[in-house]
């Protein structure tokens, strides 16, 4: 009997309880605090996606494409072809998957800067192209996404269902990534992260996992972007911008890249609370993120999951001095 598989289904079935009753907890807040936590579970799922691919070596600028791309493909679904909301959902995350595999295959040879650059004219390409079409709403975007059906007791017509849904998603890219992590994947994109030709020399087509990564990643957020969309009921170009890209690097890295899934859900707590108490504060916001970014950056370089073991150390220490 292979008990270790046994422990980590048990600890699957344990996980899946706690997130049902903390998101059931969740849905009798009152409405600014689910709104809070809706904006958390996006910005952790977009930060784990943008993280699948700085562990493959490419540090990507223009993650906010792929919000864009899963909105608008939700929303021409649903507006111009009353497509159910359940299948838009999902097309919009193979489109966004399928999108990824084609540019992929060519963006992907670039290394370091090069990439950078290149995934940020990516992405700027797609807004402005679709800012400039009149099918897509030009610059005013697409509004009057129709609001989804009731699904047995949850209510899409009140925050409580988007909280239940955006909860599902957030725990299905944390399970996703986390046994990525953890299997022989995960090992062989740190090797390629840590050096694509030393991979290359012992066998490893790093092509392939880079392209498999960054389709991955498009796909989670191109999930969350489409169900955003419609959680907002409108899309525009406007909200697809660069600051969008930045904030999937920020709650990454204020967490820390070092966990893939604990990382950025601790970014991504620390980000939406900052956030959403700094629109007090106007002018202030973009100072103080920024503040904020470089104290991390500088005396937690590790990130926020560095603060229990740097804790744990120093006690060690000062136990160990101790007569």
């Amino acid at each position: 009997m292979n008990f270790s598989k046994i422990r980590t289904a048990a600890k699957f079935l344990v996980a899946i309880v706690l997130v049902g009753c903390t998101a059931f907890a969740l849905g009798f807040l009152p409405n600014r605090w689910q709104q809070i936590y809706i904006m958390l579970a996006i910005w952790s799922t977009v930060g784990m996606s943008w993280l699948v691919i700085l562990r493959v070596g490419e540090f990507s600028a223009g993650q906010a494409v792929f919000l864009c791309i899963g909105g608008y493909s939700a929303a021409v679904l649903m507006l111009k072809f009353y497509c159910p909301f359940w299948l838009a959902l999902f097309i919009s995350a193979a489109t966004c998957s399928i999108v990824a595999l084609i540019v992929g295959v060519i963006i992907l040879r670039l290394k370091g800067l090069y990439f950078l650059v290149i995934s940020l004219v990516f992405a700027e390409i797609v807004r402005l192209t679709i800012a400039a079409s009149d099918y897509l709403g030009a610059s005013e975007g697409l509004f009057g996404i129709p609001v989804p059906n009731n699904l047995w007791f949850i209510k899409f017509s009140a925050k409580q269902g988007w909280l239940y849904l955006f909860t599902s998603i957030l725990a299905l890219a944390s399970f996703t990534f986390w046994r990525m992590e953890k299997s022989r994947i995960g090992r062989v994109y740190s090797y390629i992260g840590a050096s694509s030709d030393l991979a290359q020399s012992f066998g490893i087509y790093y092509m392939k996992y880079r392209v498999q990564a960054y389709v991955i990643s498009a796909f989670f957020t191109g999930l969350v972007g489409a169900a955003m969309g419609v959680y907002l009921g409108a899309v525009g170009p406007e909200g697809y911008t660069f600051y969008y890209s930045l904030v999937a690097q920020i709650v990454a890295i204020l967490g820390g890249v070092g966990s893939i899934v604990l990382g950025p859900l601790l970014g991504a707590v620390l980000y939406t609370v900052f956030d959403e108490y700094l629109v007090y504060v106007p002018g202030a916001r973009s100072l103080i993120m920024g503040a904020l970014l470089l104290a991390v950056i500088f005396f937690l370089p590790e990130g926020l999951i560095s603060v229990r073991r740097k804790f744990l150390e120093r006690k060690g220490a000062k136990s160990i001095g101790t007569p």
